[in-house]
């Protein structure tokens, strides 16, 4: 524990007590020193202690004002006095400086000696760092155990008590818990963190008009920062210590995550596959704790993904997943179907949610059922349920089959066309239709002169049909398209 002025007035057997100065006796002490030079601010500085006999105080009036003046400014804690020794007699213009400096200053017994004072300090001091060197020991046993898999919140909860300190483990981007289940900063600090222009999370201190903090990012993860206060024995080494032990167990952590989603991505792909009974197909969905009966396949497309840090923005939020790349096409397994919109919100693209799985083998089919719903996904959906992907879009086929037929006969020979000649007759159309048939906007989007987009667009009637000009050509035109994209979507995500 620190050393303070009122430390040394509650210890009896220094016999000091306070001439003046009450509000700055909670000044921690640094050290105390003996100086009978006229002006011992050249030799003290911030937290120390004055003591002497007197001799060095003047007895002018203005001298000892300015006496006092020097010493507050140089930061010394305060000035101790020995009583009866030779001192002026007349201490009161120095007495009334230093009350309107709030500057400390004791009287202590002409039988104290000064070593004694110092001694205390010294005692204090000594005590304060075997504190500190067993709680290092006490927060390395922590990491010792924590990896025993104690879980991050039970080693945060144990390394508080180790330094006897509040600790917060905070992502910097949003101040919310590191992880779900952590303690949330308390609001104060939220205010302080989030008002500062700029925070490096290097190291810096922090106060709240009632205590102080100190801030630390953890080791190579800048994202993630504690926050620690309220304990005695809180310096910069001692957070050091705290941020590699959380920085030991954030890895191991990772490591393990890694591992699980590694497992969990073999498994997605031998379900889609068919490479496992039903049993043991049962029992790994079961180790990834997503049961057959509860679970369902998302499915989106990952060129659309926003946030490249998905995985570790769901783990924080203590969603349960098992993930397959394949491609351009992210294939998720999850636990909860209700956690798709939070999914969504991480991965910022319109997502394909099919029905539950029932039966482990049933994965193909779930997966068909995922895709088709994707297909139905508009910006205005982005998250469709299988189970009601025709609310919405009835008009449009429920099956692949289905889409593949309808697109050939109305749009198929386009296709072909397309194919053998390497046209983009199928763009032009989307585009025009897109843009509501809209001359001027069509041409823009498609950088093309007007004249050259009417071509394509009479090239495009001749070879379906089909007439642009009419609503049941229009229609049926937008409906193939939109089969289209189902059809050709789906196989090229299984391909």
């Amino acid at each position: 524990m620190s050393f303070s002025i009122q430390d040394i007035i509650d210890n009896a057997s220094l016999r000091t007590r306070v001439l003046t100065g009450m509000e700055g006796i909670q000044r921690t002490l640094r050290w105390a020193h003996v100086c009978e030079l006229a002006d011992p601010s050249e030799w003290l500085g911030e937290g120390d202690l004055l003591m002497t006999t007197g001799i060095g105080i003047p007895r002018e009036v203005e001298q000892q004002r300015a006496y006092i003046t020097r010493l507050s400014n140089a930061k010394v804690a305060g000035m101790m006095i020995g009583e009866n020794m030779q001192a002026p007699e007349d201490l009161s213009a120095l007495r009334d400086q230093a009350l309107s400096l709030g500057f400390p200053v004791l009287i202590t017994h002409y039988s104290v000696p000064f070593s004694a004072v110092t001694k205390a300090i010294l005692d204090s001091r000594q005590h304060t760092e075997d504190q500190r060197r067993r709680a290092v020991v006490r927060l390395y046993e922590s990491a010792r155990i924590g990896l025993r898999h104690l879980g991050l919140n039970g080693l945060l909860q144990r390394l508080c008590a180790d330094v006897i300190a509040e600790l917060y483990l905070f992502d910097t981007r949003s101040l919310c818990p590191w992880v779900e289940g952590l303690e949330p900063l308390p609001e104060t600090w939220k205010e302080v963190l989030s008002t500062r222009a700029r925070l490096t999370y290097d190291l810096t201190r922090c106060h709240n008009g009632e205590s102080e903090a100190l801030v630390m990012a953890l080791p190579a993860l800048p994202e993630c920062a504690i926050l620690a206060t309220g304990g005695q024995l809180l310096d910069y080494g001692i957070l050091h210590h705290i941020a590699s032990v959380l920085a030991i167990e954030l890895e191991r952590v990772q490591s393990e995550h890694e591992r699980m989603l590694r497992l969990g991505s073999e498994l997605v792909d031998d379900l889609i596959n068919m490479r496992l009974t039903e049993r043991a197909a049962s029992e790994r969905l079961e180790q990834q704790e997503c049961p057959p009966g509860s679970s369902c396949l998302v499915v989106a497309r990952v060129e659309h993904l926003v946030r490249p840090n998905w995985q570790l923005d769901l783990r924080q939020q203590g969603i349960k997943l098992v993930a397959r790349q394949a491609g351009e096409e992210l294939v998720v397994l999850l636990a909860d179907p209700e956690t798709s919109r939070s999914l969504h919100a991480v991965l910022g693209c319109n997502l394909g949610v099919s029905t539950f799985l029932g039966n482990a083998l049933r994965t193909p089919e779930a997966m068909r059922e995922a895709r088709l719903a994707l297909a139905h996904s508009t910006s205005e959906r982005p998250i469709v349920e299988y189970a009601n992907a025709l609310d919405e879009a009835f008009w449009l086929p429920s099956d692949l089959e289905q889409a593949n037929r309808m697109y050939r006969r109305v749009i198929g020979s386009l296709v072909d066309y397309d194919a053998r000649n390497g046209s983009h007759l199928i763009h032009t159309l989307r585009v025009f239709l897109e843009q509501n048939r809209s001359w001027q906007k069509s041409s823009q989007m498609l950088n093309v002169h007007k004249q050259t987009l009417i071509y394509r667009v009479r090239r495009v009637e001749e070879i379906t049909g089909r007439s642009l000009d009419d609503t049941e050509g229009v229609v049926a035109l937008w409906i193939a398209l939109r089969a289209m994209e189902i059809s050709v979507g789906a196989k090229t995500a299984e391909n």
